[in-house]
């Protein structure tokens, strides 16, 4: 199975800075290939995470804390999981919490001095490296000069290109490692390297005297079959997630302009450290130009395009695009960059609502007029897509978005939506032939998530005709289930649809989700000499596909032959109001990506290199068209005569039949998979040992590790 999850600790102790600035670097460096997740001790202790774990990394802040919510079970499965080949990346707080013993300002009121059960590095980690840390302010902070040892690295020498050896890097409270090598113990503890060094400067926090050389910053860490790596400064902080007003002390104030000079050299110091653990890094995270660097840190949404995909009557059309416009405002003055500026204020954000221009080659919205609504400042929160900050009764972080609405004859090219053939995926769309699903189009190259743009702007989603398709190529805080998020790697499809669904006793609401899923899967397969895709559903929502392991996939080196791996998923959200419910049905599906598991069309050809057919692969833009026009199909079907004419097609495609599984959450009781009830959704299993018991398992309260045959109730 793939390990695609970077877990962030998230707890009591943890810095709120700290975390927001690990966060935004982790995504910045790995989202094209990982899922980038914050979890708490609970998930740690209680959830299986470790199959899906690429990394765990613990931000800065409080050790103490750490030690009250982790020592014990959550240590112990945190080293067992490292041993057996897992990665540890601790900052500050998380290397001193790392090391077998803390010694933290001694003979001062905040001393902390104690060993530490994880003990991924055995030795000591002394701190703080400087004097003057506060918890309370950047007193202690500063830009200091490291020295970077490229030898100990596992990364090619052309990997640091001309930079030199010594590298700015914030630093505000962290500690020393005492290695054998710097403390002169026999024999030397082979599994540990030193990667980075202190510059001559650091002094003994037990005799501020005392000059301290030569001391380890940075240490790597052998650890059965796994790898830790400890740090007492942050290569994670960005000379542009700091204030330059708070640094005022002597040695801090020119602070943030240091690390701006030296920033390529420390973004290419993470990247190594990243790419030494085995981590697959984005090399746009490593790029030398200043504005390309501005780029890849804080990517701009793009424009929201809008256009009827099948609808004929022009009467229609325009009535849906005045219905938008009406409710929005018209702001004072001359517009913004020369275009009349008509905002629709939402709860989440303001989307500027504008015509696309017409004329053949010409660009439907202006680049300025893009630049001066979607401010490239607008840098992805870390926690919430939306979160927002009101001072003085204005909301100062509100987002920005841009809605162009589009007529037939005014529907953009592909040099203006270079990832996206609009033209082809309406062609498609048109010829499927669906009335309802996919009557309308929005597409953008980039936004937060197609889900919550919907679910959190409610005046929209009003407005919105039912069977409108949100799609885009990439989104910068995808959501999954629960606290996952969703990967989006170039050539996976990601889409949101809306449906209004009557409350029907004979099609129950509960039941779409396992439609939507089976229509995704029936959509490739039904067509002809597709039928033999190995593509399976997961309960509750999951697609998943067996594939062969190969050399461009982030499979285990070590799997035996094909496993089934996870290649799409569906996330519902609803609402329900007059007797109606709203829903938003949120799909990832790897299409046309490699990476960084499989996809569709990677199975298309394994299965051509397999059988010695030629079967065409599936571009994203027809693969809409095909999962809308099955769904309508399928649904039209469901609200006459409900879900039980599908089962016997959905048991025909599930991961689960007879599946023997384990129940985490009553005494590891073994049971086996009967089926679903298709009236409320549950997932129906029959104990081994009491063969008359049968449990009822709902869809949204539990995990359901598939591979290792384990159900257990989902930690929030």
């Amino acid at each position: 199975m793939a390990a695609l999850n970077v877990l962030v600790y998230s707890g009591p102790g943890v810095g709120l800075n700290a975390h927001a600035y690990l966060v935004r670097t982790l995504r910045q460096f790995l989202s094209h290939r990982y899922a980038v997740i914050t979890v708490g001790p609970e998930t740690l202790r209680k959830e299986p995470w470790e199959s899906k774990a690429a990394i765990l990394v613990l931000p800065g802040g409080r050790d103490m804390p750490y030690v009250t919510e982790m020592n014990g079970e959550v240590n112990r499965r945190i080293k067992e999981w490292v041993k057996k080949g897992g990665k540890y990346l601790g900052f500050c707080a998380g290397g001193y919490y790392g090391s077998g013993r803390i010694v933290f300002e001694p003979g001062t009121p905040m001393e902390v001095i104690g060993d530490r059960e994880l003990a991924l590095f055995k030795g000591t980690c002394v701190g703080c490296a400087y004097p003057g840390y506060d918890y309370k302010s950047e007193d202690g902070a500063r830009a200091v000069e490291a020295t970077v040892d490229r030898s100990a690295f596992n990364v090619p020498e052309t990997f640091w290109k001309s930079d030199p050896t010594a590298v700015r890097v914030y630093y505000n409270g962290g500690g020393y490692f005492l290695t054998d090598d710097f403390t002169g113990k026999q024999p030397e503890d082979k599994d540990v390297s030193v990667l980075v060094r202190y510059p001559s400067d650091v002094t003994d926090p037990y005799d501020r005297k005392k000059q301290v050389t030569d001391a380890p910053a940075v240490v790597s860490c052998k650890v059965g079959r796994g790898i830790a790596v400890l740090s007492g400064m942050h290569p994670e902080y960005a000379w542009d997630f700091l204030a330059p007003t708070s640094y005022t002390r002597p040695y801090n104030k020119n602070l943030v302009s240091l690390l701006r000079h030296h920033d390529v050299y420390r973004r290419r110091l993470i990247g190594a450290i990243l790419t030494h653990m085995k981590l697959v890094v984005d090399p746009d995270a490593l790029v030398d130009n200043l504005e390309q660097q501005q780029a890849t840190r804080s990517p701009i949404i793009t424009p929201t395009f809008f256009v009827p995909a099948r609808i004929a009557d022009a009467a229609e059309v325009f009535g849906t695009m005045n219905a938008l416009k009406s409710v929005a405002t018209t702001q004072g003055g001359a517009g913004v960059a020369g275009v009349a500026d008509v905002v629709l204020r939402d709860l989440a954000e303001d989307i500027h609502v504008v015509s696309a221009v017409p004329g053949s080659g010409q660009r439907r919205v202006s680049s300025d007029y893009q630049y001066a609504v979607l401010r490239p400042e607008q840098a992805p929160e870390v926690t919430s897509a939306y979160a927002s900050t009101t001072v003085d009764g204005k909301d100062h972080n509100r987002k920005h978005s841009m809605l162009v609405l589009c007529t037939p004859d005014t529907i953009p090219d592909t040099s203006e939506t270079p990832r996206f053939d609009m033209q082809l995926a309406l062609k498609h769309m048109r010829d499927a032939k669906a009335h309802t699903i996919g009557s309308w189009l929005m597409y953008s190259d980039t936004t937060w998530s197609t889900q919550t743009f919907l679910e959190k702007n409610e005046k929209l989603l009003s407005l919105l005709p039912n069977g409108t398709v949100n799609v885009a190529t990439r989104q910068l805080t995808g959501r999954g289930r629960g606290r996952n998020a969703w990967i989006s790697p170039l050539g996976c499809l990601q889409f949101t649809t809306l449906v209004r669904h009557p409350n029907l006793t004979q099609a129950p609401v509960v039941m779409m989700q396992y439609l939507m899923s089976l229509a995704i899967v029936e959509a490739v397969k039904s067509l002809p000499g597709y039928e033999g895709l190995p593509l399976r559903l997961k309960w509750p929502n999951d697609v998943y596909a067996l594939h062969n392991p190969v050399g461009d996939s982030d499979e285990s080196s070590d799997a035996s032959g094909p496993s089934y791996v996870k290649i799409g998923g569906i996330l519902v959200g609803s609402s329900f109001k007059n007797d109606e419910f709203t829903l938003l049905f949120g799909s990832g599906i790897n299409v046309a990506n490699r990476l960084p598991t499989t996809s569709i069309n990677s199975l298309i050809r394994e299965y051509n290199n397999a059988h010695g057919t030629g079967l065409l692969c599936i571009t994203p833009e027809r693969a809409l068209a095909l999962f809308t026009a099955k769904f309508e199909e399928f649904y039209r079907q469901f609200l006459v005569n409900g879900f039980e004419p599908f089962l016997k097609l959905y048991y025909r495609n599930w991961l689960h039949t007879d599946q023997l599984v384990t129940l985490a959450d009553r005494s590891y009781e073994r049971a086996k998979v009967v089926g679903l009830n298709t009236t409320d959704g549950q997932l129906q299993v029959r104990s081994l040992s009491r063969p008359g018991t049968v449990y009822n398992l709902q869809p949204d309260g539990n995990s359901f590790d598939v591979l290792q045959g384990l159900i257990s109730r989902k930690v929030l």
